[in-house]
């Protein structure tokens, strides 16, 4: 370090802000090369290169000015590089994290869902056939109750009648979510 940069860093230490915007004009530069030299991020190393000097006016009655200037400030610069990776290492394995969670959590109501609708696919087994008839037709062909009334030879109101009572025996055999779900059609909870 040179006599005038050792005098400038007294000065910003004695709160001289043309010393400060002196040593910045001459280091801004090479420190912002070192910076993207670390980073490869040109914004990344411009915003770093004016925290670091942002702190030094900031602290700068705390500074050690026996301290070389320039190694000073690369020092606090290949520091604030550090933190930067230790914090892009946690919140990566953060993520990595969150999606095993989340992996995890698919994968047990998966399992969820087939042990519910094997549940519902047996107690509809259990219904007397002609009610089980009914519930097929309903919710796996997707038949109006007219059309499951005229398909089967009976009424409307038998459709309708038959319906209520598979719900209740569903609800009473089944989980009330496995009935709510049952309420929309899909063919998958009877192949």
């Amino acid at each position: 370090m040179n006599l005038n940069d050792s005098k400038l860093f007294c000065d910003l230490k004695n709160g001289s802000s043309d010393a400060f915007e002196q040593l910045y004009v001459a280091y801004k530069t090479p420190a912002l090369k070192f910076c993207f030299s670390l980073l490869k991020d040109m914004d990344e190393a411009e915003c770093m290169v004016q925290d670091v000097f942002m702190q030094l006016w900031i602290k700068r009655a705390k500074l050690n000015t026996q301290a070389n200037f320039q190694s000073y400030l690369f020092s606090c610069l290949r520091n604030r590089a550090y933190d930067h990776f230790k914090k892009i290492r946690r919140s990566e394995l953060a993520i990595d994290n969150l999606s095993r969670k989340i992996e995890t959590l698919q994968q047990v109501e998966e399992v969820d869902e087939t042990i519910k609708i094997e549940s519902l696919q047996k107690a509809v087994e259990e219904l007397p056939t002609s009610r089980k008839a009914i519930v097929k037709l309903r919710y796996e062909g997707g038949k109006s109750y007219k059309e499951i009334a005229d398909h089967l030879n009976i009424s409307s109101n038998t459709v309708k009648n038959q319906l209520i009572k598979a719900k209740h025996y569903l609800r009473s055999h089944v989980d009330i979510s496995l009935v709510i779900c049952m309420l929309i059609p899909l063919k998958s909870f009877f192949e």
